[in-house]
């Protein structure tokens, strides 16, 4: 089924309208003064938080997600430890991998960054 285009009419100043000429020819035949106004729209709509369906709402909604598993994560991590120090009861084992988690904790963390990084670029 066809998509149904709604029209609607927008006032602008004379200045609004003279920069948005000059934005359009800037650009050739390609971007039409229509096609600025829709874009214009598109980036608003998609900038609002509240709005269910804009990037901003997927993005939050997503980081809450992440947040939760990543709480339920760690603690089933925990339980994972906790258990398995019960399992080996063996004073030495523990203390061989504090000692490791020690050692070694800086050079994991740097590991974790890099890798947090490189998501945010």
């Amino acid at each position: 089924m066809p998509q149904k285009n709604i029209k609607r009419s927008i006032a602008m100043s004379e200045e609004m309208h003279a920069l948005l000429t000059q934005i359009a020819a800037k650009h050739g035949r390609d971007i039409t003064e229509s096609h600025l106004i829709r874009e214009a729209i598109r980036q608003f709509l998609d900038e609002q938080v509240d709005a269910v369906g804009s990037r901003r709402h997927f993005q939050k909604s997503l980081q809450l997600r992440l947040d939760r598993l990543e709480r339920s994560l760690v603690f089933q991590m925990n339980v994972l430890v906790y258990l398995l120090a019960t399992i080996l009861a063996d004073d030495t084992a523990i203390d061989d991998a504090i000692v490791a988690a020690k050692r070694d904790g800086a050079a994991l963390l740097a590991q974790i960054e890099a890798i947090r990084d490189l998501k945010d670029e």
